[in-house]
């Protein structure tokens, strides 16, 4: 009997052991947890964006030479630079004579009939002044010599045409390339001779994905296979290439060193600097698809929602939602926005 209640009284200790224990445990409240809380704050920060691609080292000015008029070619420069002007080849044969005989004899008779037209309108319009003629033949005669006048001009431009196509000319300075006649050769209209093209100022072709209102500065700054060059922006392509699935541009390339025409080249460029507000990466939260940073005020903490925009060195650009001077919680912003905003934390930032 002695022994059974022995053990009675240990089972009454272990119970009461235990419910001491789930007392404590449910009785009591845990130990708060504190996070280590820092701040900084927004300032302005200077953003771009960095254009990455591949494209084609071309001439800035390029030229198929084509004959407009049977003869034969003679190359006047076929070595080093062609200034502008110069000329390039000429056409002579007996095509070429045969072509210029006829063109002088349109001028001649051309000439002539301005003059007998001239000299007939003028004793019209005297006539018609004191009125002698009708109004109606006074502008009959008054077309005639517009036809006349418009005739002779036709022909001088004919003529003035075929010398500059038989003594070409250099439209830009530039060097000859890709000859397709030989030297004192017959060439026939049409063909293509050869390639003029401007070596010493070259211009990367390339496509464009982004959006074109983008593009608000012509001059960039070129990084062409890992060395710097500075470029000016000369055209953009409005619609999109279907060959390419984007904007062809054409930046033209101030200081072109080591570079070839016909290069295939990877290239990049910064675009659209600016300044904006700014805040480090770890003060952005973002919650499904807004963002939001804490902001700091003597120890009082709120959610500011915000507007995110480049991230660059570390640093988001804020387009809208705080100003610059603004306190923002740098660590523990991911706690304190899902912990109790309302409390006082008593950490020293």
């Amino acid at each position: 009997m002695k022994q059974l209640t022995v053990i009675k009284i240990s089972i009454l200790v272990i119970i009461s052991v235990s419910i001491s224990q789930c007392k404590n445990n449910t009785g009591q409240e845990k130990s708060p947890v504190y996070v280590k809380i820092e701040t900084t704050m927004a300032k302005n920060a200077v953003f771009y964006n960095d254009i990455e691609g591949y494209g084609t080292i071309e001439a800035q000015y390029s030229l198929d030479l084509e004959t407009k008029f049977d003869g034969i070619v003679h190359f006047e420069n076929l070595h080093g630079m062609i200034k502008k002007g110069e000329i390039i080849y000429t056409l002579s044969g007996t095509e070429v004579e045969l072509k210029k005989e006829n063109l002088e004899k349109n001028l001649a008779v051309a000439e002539t009939q301005f003059e007998y037209a001239k000299k007939y309108y003028d004793a019209q319009k005297k006539l018609h002044s004191g009125k002698y003629i009708a109004r109606l033949d006074f502008e009959k005669a008054t077309r005639d010599f517009e036809n006349v006048q418009n005739n002779l001009n036709r022909v001088k431009y004919e003529l003035k045409y075929f010398y500059s196509m038989i003594n070409y000319r250099a439209p830009f300075s530039g060097y000859l390339d890709y000859i397709q006649v030989p030297q004192g050769e017959d060439a026939v209209a049409g063909q293509v001779l050869g390639t003029f093209q401007d070596d010493e100022h070259l211009k990367l072709v390339a496509p464009f994905y982004g959006n074109l209102k983008l593009l608000k500065t012509k001059d960039v700054n070129l990084i062409i296979n890992n060395k710097r060059y500075s470029g000016t922006l000369i055209y953009k392509e409005e619609a999109i290439n279907p060959a390419t699935g984007g904007h062809t541009l054409w930046i033209a390339i101030g200081n072109p060193r080591d570079l070839n025409n016909g290069d295939y080249v990877s290239y990049s460029f910064l675009l659209n600097e600016h300044t904006a507000v700014s805040v480090p990466m770890e003060a952005l939260i973002q919650q499904k698809n807004q963002y939001f940073v804490i902001v700091s005020a003597e120890g009082h903490y709120k959610k500011v929602s915000v507007t995110a925009g480049i991230e660059q060195n570390g640093r988001v650009e804020i387009l809208s939602g705080i100003k610059p001077g603004t306190k923002v919680v740098t660590k523990g912003a991911f706690e304190k926005f899902y912990g109790n905003l309302e409390e006082t934390m008593k950490i020293a930032d």
